[in-house]
């Protein structure tokens, strides 16, 4: 027998097969729509989700008829409102990238005194990215649902805690400690729901919350609506991007994780220590039976996104690997720079009003060279921050592991290691979110406390190494400084 790990995220539902030696067998994916309301905000329908998820769960059981469990990892911050006795939801799921709530979070941002408190105890920051002020607008604005919930009827999860719901036929009200953390309502300090930051969102303790476990445990048995023929443990449980960060074997301080997609997600291991920095997310990275291990995390909403903007917006390529081929073909941006201020520039900047800007353009400039600005751009994001988080936490990188879809691109990784003078190691499984949850599930099953145990189940990785590339550090550093000079100067 062998296993089965679901992915549930922002675009899509993945169910992956894997052998019992932990090799993929099969993918079986389903997109499903993203819902943008006239308002502007972001919702998924939920009952397609969880039909998907189904329609694919009986294509992999043809495949894998008895697996010894399931493991599943999700989109970490959306989250799901539904019926406590039928499952059914009651509104859309609201998406992570939806800003409904952010007037509230202004309200804290102007209170220094929350803000603080809110950070002391989750590691984050007053933000509509993260589920507490999104809950707080649907209960201000909607009173029917506020009604259910403040007596119990309708209930509140992430994406995990609605699927083990449905799935455990309305048994198991539960989630892990690696989504409760992504809400704002959660103390990563104590690992439980706190009262004083429900009462900042307006909500007390008494409402119905999901019990909480560690990523490493039993979540409950399924049938999965007569997939198979028993009903399957369901086991390991985590947030998209700790499994990431679990997969890759980020188990020492300094190893950071960098997962490139749309965006980039960036963790870097600080141990059991809990400390907050202005420019980072603190994490929960994942729990053992001596305590919490935390991450800091940064967050961009641009890596692939600026290359298909050089794709869609100015027909420079006609698909992401030519952003490689055309790159190759100058030796340098040559004097040409992208600053990706798309939505503004981010950690370790947060300029908010910023707008992206090609400079040092001339008459010799093709389109060469500006694609090859717009890869070096996605590059220099990464570098910058990961210098300052070395710089103000004293932070000695250890290792870096590069996942997601841009791992394809050989010229963009090469300039990773060589910007960072450090091996630059890329797994080759592609799903590490779902490897890594299904890293928790097998932890549990087989009593392993001691990670240096899972060792046994590595995956291979192609390693890149640093070269002197001179030409790449003076393009970084004359980067930062049109940063500074073009933005930063009119910053207080």
């Amino acid at each position: 027998m062998g296993y089965i790990s679901i992915d549930s995220s922002t675009s899509s539902t993945t169910i992956i097969v894997f052998d019992e030696n932990l090799k993929i067998k099969k993918k079986f994916q389903k997109e499903h729509k993203q819902i943008f309301t006239p308002e502007g905000y972001v919702e998924h329908d939920l009952n397609e989700i969880y039909q998907n998820l189904i329609d694919l769960m009986r294509m992999a059981s043809q495949l894998e008829s008895k697996p010894k469990f399931i493991s599943l990892t999700n989109q970490r911050e959306t989250f799901a409102l539904f019926d406590k006795k039928t499952g059914m939801p009651v509104h859309n799921a609201i998406v992570w990238q939806c800003t409904r709530g952010q007037k509230y979070c202004d309200e804290i941002i102007n209170n220094s005194s929350i803000s603080n408190q809110i950070t002391q105890k989750t590691g984050l920051k007053a933000n509509s990215f993260f589920s507490a002020s999104k809950l707080q607008w649907v209960l201000n604005n909607k009173p029917e649902i506020k009604k259910g919930f403040d007596n119990g009827s309708i209930l509140f999860g992430t994406i995990d805690t609605y699927l083990l719901y449905r799935l455990s036929n309305f048994q198991n009200y539960i989630t892990d400690t690696t989504n409760a953390s992504r809400t704002l309502l959660f103390n990563c300090i104590e690992n439980e729901w706190d009262e004083e930051l429900l009462s900042i969102f307006g909500m007390t303790k008494s409402i119905p919350l999901p019990i909480i476990k560690s990523s490493s445990d039993h979540f409950g048995d399924s049938d999965f609506e007569k997939c198979f023929s028993k009903k399957i443990p369901i086991i390991g449980v985590v947030g998209d991007a700790q499994g990431s960060f679990f997969g890759n074997f980020c188990f020492s301080e300094g190893d950071t994780k960098i997962t490139t997609g749309t965006g980039f997600n960036i963790q870097t291991n600080i141990g059991k220590k809990f400390i907050t920095n202005e420019n980072s997310f603190t994490s929960l990275a994942y729990t053992k039976a001596d305590g919490n291990y935390y991450s800091l995390e940064c967050l961009s909403s641009f890596a692939g996104a600026t290359i298909s903007w050089l794709k869609n917006n100015l027909k420079l390529i006609k698909n992401p690997n030519e952003s490689e081929l055309l790159s190759n073909q100058v030796v340098g941006s040559e004097g040409v720079y992208l600053i990706p201020a798309f939505t503004g520039l981010g950690p370790p900047y947060w300029i908010a009003n910023a707008r992206a800007s090609f400079l040092g353009i001339n008459a010799s400039t093709n389109k060469n060279h500006l694609v090859r600005a717009g890869l070096e751009s996605v590059a220099f994001q990464m570098i910058v921050y990961l210098e300052f988080l070395q710089k103000s936490n004293n932070i000695n990188l250890q290792k870096i592991s590069i996942d997601g879809g841009m791992v394809k691109n050989n010229l963009f990784l090469q300039m990773i290691a060589d910007l960072l003078q450090i091996e630059v190691k890329v797994p080759l499984m592609e799903e590490m979110s779902s490897y890594g949850s299904l890293l928790f599930g097998l932890q549990y099953i087989q009593g392993i406390d001691n990670l240096d145990d899972l060792d046994q189940f590595k995956v291979d990785n192609t390693s890149y190494y640093p070269n002197e590339n001179k030409n790449i550090k003076n393009s970084f550093e004359k980067w930062k400084n049109l940063i500074d000079k073009h933005f930063r100067k009119n910053q207080v």
